[in-house]
C-alpha cells in the first residue's frame, strides 16, 4: 500500500463508525473529570481530607488510560490480522490487559535511553550544573545574570547529553512503534521485546518506507495538536470538544496507521 494511501485509510477510518468514536471519547471525558476532582473537592469542600478521593480518582485514571491503550491496540491488531475494516468493539477485561502489556512494553523500551541519559548527565558533571543554575539564581535572582555566570564548558556538556538523548529517544521510539504492532500481532511481550527480531522487522517494512512513515506521521500529528491548541481556548465547549472527539480521533487514527504500515512487512 502506497504511503499516501495508507494515511487516506487511517484519517478517514475513525469517523466510519460515529458511535465507538464517542463511546471512545466518553472515556476521555471521565478521565479528564478524574484529573480535575480532587482539585474540585477542595474548592468545594475546603475542610474534608481529600485523600481517599486522590487515591480513587488515581485507581479509576489508571484503569481507563489502560482500557484506553489496550482498546487501541486492538484496533492495530484487527488491522494487521485484516479482520475486519470496522473499529472493534470495547472488550473492558482484554483490552486492561493489553493495556497493561504496553505499558510495560514501554518501560521496557524507555528505560534504556533514560538510564543512559542520566549516567551521561552523572559523567560529564551536569547534576552539578543544574545546582550551579539554581544556586546562582538564587544569588542573583535574574535567569540572563545565572546564564552569564555559568561557564561555556558546561553549557557544551549539556548541549551534548540533550543531543544523545534526542537521538536515543528517537531510535527507541522507532522500535517502540514496531515493537507495539508486534504485541499487537502474537500478544506476546516477549516477542515484542526482542529488539532484534523488531529490527528485521522494520527492515521487512523497509527503513526508507518507515521513515517516510514515521516523519508524515509526525507532520499529521503535529497539525491536529496545532488544531486542539487553538479549540481548547474556546471556553468550557473547546475542552469538551477534544476529549469527546479530538482525543478519540487521534487515538483510532494512529492506531489504525500502525497496523497499515506494519502489514507492508508482510509484501
Amino acid at each position: 500500500m502506497k504511503i499516501v494511501k495508507l494515511f487516506d485509510d487511517s484519517l478517514t477510518y475513525p469517523i466510519r463508525e460515529w458511535k465507538k468514536l464517542i463511546i471512545l471519547g466518553i472515556l476521555f471525558v471521565v478521565m479528564n473529570i478524574f484529573n480535575i476532582l480532587p482539585i474540585f473537592w477542595i474548592g468545594i469542600h475546603r475542610n474534608l481530607p481529600i485523600d481517599i478521593l486522590n487515591i480513587i480518582s488515581l485507581i479509576l485514571l489508571l484503569i481507563i488510560i489502560l482500557i484506553i491503550s489496550g482498546y487501541t491496540l486492538s484496533i492495530t491488531r484487527n488491522t494487521i490480522n485484516n479482520l475486519e475494516r470496522n473499529i472493534p468493539e470495547l472488550d473492558w477485561v482484554n483490552n486492561i490487559i493489553d493495556g497493561i502489556k504496553v505499558v510495560v512494553l514501554t518501560i521496557v523500551y524507555y528505560i534504556i535511553p533514560v538510564i543512559v541519559t542520566l549516567i551521561t548527565f552523572y559523567i560529564v558533571g551536569a547534576f552539578d550544573f543544574i545546582n550551579q543554575i539554581i544556586s546562582n539564581y538564587a544569588v542573583y535572582g535574574s535567569i540572563n545574570q545565572t546564564l552569564e555566570s555559568i561557564t561555556i564548558g558546561n553549557d557544551l556538556n549539556i548541549l551534548i547529553v540533550l543531543i544523545l538523548a534526542l537521538i536515543l529517544y528517537i531510535l527507541f521510539s522507532l522500535l517502540f512503534l514496531v515493537a507495539k504492532a508486534v504485541l499487537a500481532e502474537t500478544k506476546s511481550l516477549a516477542t515484542a521485546v526482542n529488539m532484534i527480531d523488531v529490527f528485521k522487522k522494520i527492515g521487512q517494512i523497509k527503513w526508507k518506507n518507515y521513515i517516510v512513515w514515521v516523519i508524515l506521521f509526525t507532520v499529521i500529528s503535529s497539525f491536529i495538536n496545532l488544531v486542539i491548541g487553538i479549540i481548547v481556548f474556546i471556553p468550557f465547549i473547546g475542552v469538551i470538544f477534544v476529549s469527546l472527539i479530538v482525543n478519540p480521533y487521534v487515538e483510532i487514527f494512529s492506531a489504525r496507521a500502525l497496523g497499515l504500515i506494519y502489514n507492508e512487512s508482510k509484501e
